[in-house]
């Protein structure tokens, strides 16, 4: 008989590659990241929720004198940036300095943009609806889009068009159908829309195409005078002196500087918040969070203060919603694809050769 051989059918498994300590610590250091960002993200989209309830809560009764809180919402931010120039390490903040006429002319548009923005931002608080007011608010795209097209001559993909289209569609449908609809309100917040439009393409078109790189708290401590200068007299003119003396009296020095501070740290508090998002994650995120940021404050608006609503009105905000998310995701994707481009057209620069223009080879080095 033949001899039997007997095989040994057991099967090796193949050995699993080991991380080294750099690869495991680059990952922990990633998850990290994740898990600051998502925090990061909740305070502030919690914040900006308790800033936009907290001053419309204000402005309706304890002090309407919205021009005046901004005021001091510009000290509290003036005071915090000097703070952090002087106090904080260089490789979390350092001032830039101002240099050449690009720096100067931004300086110039923007406290007279803030006062336009969000100073009738904050005054059309006293007339209309939080729900409103953010609704208009998100008609910035369009607004943006049209001044860009015949300041820049910039233009817009379909899809694009699509999202800003409906849009308009939504505002119109629930604004025009909202049983709290007030025509001054609507004037003084579309005002805000138009003086954050000019303050955006303006800013654009007098930079000429010159890069200024300044850190938000370059913005405020630079800014925050001038806006407090343009706004003394613009609460003088809308009564708000009177206003503030009248809730002195009536709520007495300790609850009316409480009212007061409370404010302020929260305006500052959301410049940090800021500041640190876009640090762990990126402007355009930023950008992103802000879509979903309306849709938050105008859901919640009907939970904290009485504000009507029908049909139409309802409709109308969603498709509102749900157009400004798409235009913040469209425009999230076309600046990704765009840095995409650049980092590409970078590599290809390098790999030419310096004189022929020609792939560099060994006797190009």
């Amino acid at each position: 008989m033949p001899a039997v051989v007997e095989r040994n059918h057991s099967v090796t498994e193949p050995i699993k590659p080991v991380k080294s300590d750099a690869e495991q610590t680059q990952e922990k250091s990633g998850v990290s990241n994740i898990l600051i960002a998502v925090v990061l993200l909740v305070l502030y989209f919690g914040l900006n929720l308790v800033f936009n309830i907290y001053n419309k809560w204000l402005f309706s009764g304890p002090l309407p004198a919205p021009v005046f809180v901004t005021a001091t919402h510009q000290a509290f931010c003036f005071t915090g940036a000097l703070c952090a120039a002087l106090l904080a390490p260089e490789s979390w903040y350092k001032r830039t300095p101002l240099d050449g006429s690009a720096m100067w002319t931004k300086l110039m548009i923007i406290p007279f943009g803030f006062c336009l923005n969000i100073g009738l931002n904050n005054i059309s608080l006293l007339f209309c609806t939080l729900a409103l007011n953010q609704l208009i608010r998100s008609f910035a795209p369009v607004s943006v889009a049209f001044a860009s097209y015949f300041i820049e001559g910039k233009s817009y993909s379909y899809p694009k068009q699509a999202t800003l289209s409906l849009l308009v569609v939504g505002i119109l449908l629930g604004v025009s159908a909202s049983p709290d609809f007030n025509m001054l309100g609507f004037m003084i917040c579309t005002a805000s829309v138009v003086g954050s439009t000019l303050q955006i393409v303006l800013t654009g078109y007098f930079m000429g195409g010159q890069k200024v790189t300044l850190h938000v708290f370059d913005i405020l401590l630079y800014t925050a005078i001038p806006c407090i200068l343009f706004l003394i007299p613009m609460a003088y003119m809308v009564g708000d002196f009177q206003k503030t003396a009248e809730a002195f009296e009536a709520h007495g020095a300790g609850q009316f500087f409480g009212l007061v501070c409370a404010g302020g740290a929260m305006a500052f508090s959301y410049n940090i918040i800021t500041i640190c998002l876009i640090k762990f994650t990126s402007s355009v995120y930023y950008a992103v969070a802000g879509g979903f940021k309306v849709v938050l404050v105008i859901g919640m608006s009907f939970v904290f203060f009485h504000q009507k609503i029908t049909t139409l009105s309802f409709l109308g905000i969603v498709i509102s919603c749900l157009a400004f998310v798409g235009n913040s995701y469209l425009t999230f994707t076309e600046k990704q694809a765009k840095k995409q481009e650049t980092v590409k057209k970078c590599l290809d620069e390098e790999n030419e050769g310096l004189i022929s223009g020609k792939g560099k080879t060994v006797e190009d080095v």
